[in-house]
């Protein structure tokens, strides 16, 4: 009777602090691999920490791979069964396909039905993440894209923030003028920063109506809108608004030079947030500003909006129960939200409740501030590229290389782009818009 005791006290004490019970296992390792801006893991370091103490026999070690969507070395390692257990890459339809179609990932539907993800994620961003009635990934954040700028150097030279396009060629005329040789940091080395660029421009000129009917529907990406976004870019390029050697820089170089006030603007996302406030702290951060991208005469503004990549599952992962429970915890249990939320991180879904109770980054609080402002305009991408096949991505990149090298014409680049996006159509492999078959026995 005794040991019964013994046996039901030890049970129920486990279950209070919540530790998995896996039958002959002692111990339970996990390898997460992140990615994205060097500070981001900053976050996923703390809360792997919170976990495991919850979790005492679940051991977690995190890998920072840099900010590409799919690092060059992350599917080999998957196929050699040497990668991750969980970890975090791009959710276009071409970005992952390698990943899905060669059974590297495992299908996370049962999870998103018995974890309650679904009550957190957003239909919009399940069809993101989706194929074949599948979830494959979770999306990680919300990111926002816009110009970032310093308010000191503005000040200092009587500059306003440009509401029209006009304004902005006199700001940019300013500054060079002044002997910033970079009016606008781009780091064209690295080509996915320049597709922000384009994403952006695309949409302004589209609207988000014109972009729908592209992916979804019977519209062209060489069509005239998108040829005179192309123009514009490459006007700017031609004036010097990014400097002289804007493909001799990579992005992480470009956003050293920003923080340190050496370059007065720099087109990204609320993804470097997190970074300059874990280097700069709230005051620091001060001295920054945001606005959107002024729009030409008759043009809107729409404000981008985009999720930043998804966290996946390796097929080979022996504990995928735990992993399940892992991503639960960093992403959609609610103490983790806060603090994601106050590290520069936006998280998908509801946030209203969170915004009340944590103190956010200033320069975060703007973004918000800014895309609220808009948002009745519609939203467009702030990353086409993660949304478009790897055939059609691939063609960009080297497309807006070429543009802003002028070795392109405008319409060279949309035909480019068009051609592969027709041969990626006619396989089925374009973003289709649907949701999740709810899998039999699963509540």
């Amino acid at each position: 009777m005794k040991r019964w005791l013994v046996i039901m006290s030890i049970i129920i004490m486990m279950l209070l602090i919540n530790v998995s019970i896996v039958p002959g296992e002692a111990e339970i390792k996990l390898d997460i691999w992140t990615q994205g801006e060097p500070g981001a893991v900053t976050v996923h370091h703390t809360l792997a920490e919170q976990y495991m103490k919850l979790h005492p026999n679940v051991s977690i070690s995190i890998t920072f791979m840099g900010s590409e969507l799919f690092p060059p070395g992350l599917i080999p390692a998957l196929k050699a069964g040497k990668g991750p257990d969980i970890f975090g890459a791009g959710t276009g339809p071409g970005q992952p396909e390698a990943i899905i179609e060669a059974g590297l990932v495992a299908d996370l539907t049962p999870y998103y039905f018995k974890l309650g993800w679904g009550k957190i994620i957003p239909p919009t961003i399940v069809n993101y993440t989706s194929s074949d009635g599948k979830l494959w990934a979770v999306g990680d954040s919300v990111e926002h894209t816009g110009m970032i700028y310093n308010k000191e150097i503005f000040a200092k030279l009587g500059l306003k923030v440009p509401e029209t396009y006009d304004e902005f060629v006199k700001v940019a005329e300013a500054l060079k003028a002044a002997g910033y040789t970079t009016p606008i940091g781009l780091g064209g080395a690295d080509k996915w920063p320049i597709s922000h660029w384009q994403s952006m421009l695309f949409g302004y000129f589209a609207g988000p109506k014109g972009i729908d009917n592209v992916m979804f529907g019977e519209g062209r990406w060489d069509q005239l809108e998108f040829i005179e976004a192309s123009r514009l870019f490459q006007k700017m390029a031609q004036e010097d608004y990014f400097g002289p050697y804007s493909l001799a820089v990579g992005y992480v170089e470009v956003m050293d030079d920003f923080w340190a006030e050496k370059i007065p603007m720099t087109f990204t996302g609320t993804f470097v947030i997190g970074d300059a406030f874990a280097k700069l702290g709230d005051e620091g951060l001060r001295k920054f500003g945001v606005f959107h991208f002024p729009p030409l005469k008759g043009q809107k503004i729409f404000p981008t909006e985009d999720i930043g990549a998804g966290w996946y599952i390796s097929k080979s992962c022996k504990y995928p129960d735990v992993a399940a429970d892992v991503i639960t915890f960093f992403l959609f249990h609610r103490e983790s939200r806060k603090q994601l939320l106050e590290s520069g991180f936006v998280p998908v879904g509801p946030l209203e409740d969170l915004l009340k109770e944590v103190k956010i980054p200033s320069l975060l609080a703007e973004f918000f501030e800014i895309v609220d402002k808009y948002r009745r305009n519609g939203t467009i991408h702030a990353f086409l590229d993660t949304v478009q096949p790897d055939n059609v991505t691939q063609v960009i990149y080297d497309g807006l290389q070429a543009l802003i090298a002028g070795k392109m014409t405008p319409e060279q680049f949309v035909s480019e782009i068009q051609m592969e996006w027709e041969k990626a159509k006619a396989e089925g492999r374009i973003l289709k818009s649907g949701g999740l078959i709810k899998p039999i026995g699963v509540k």
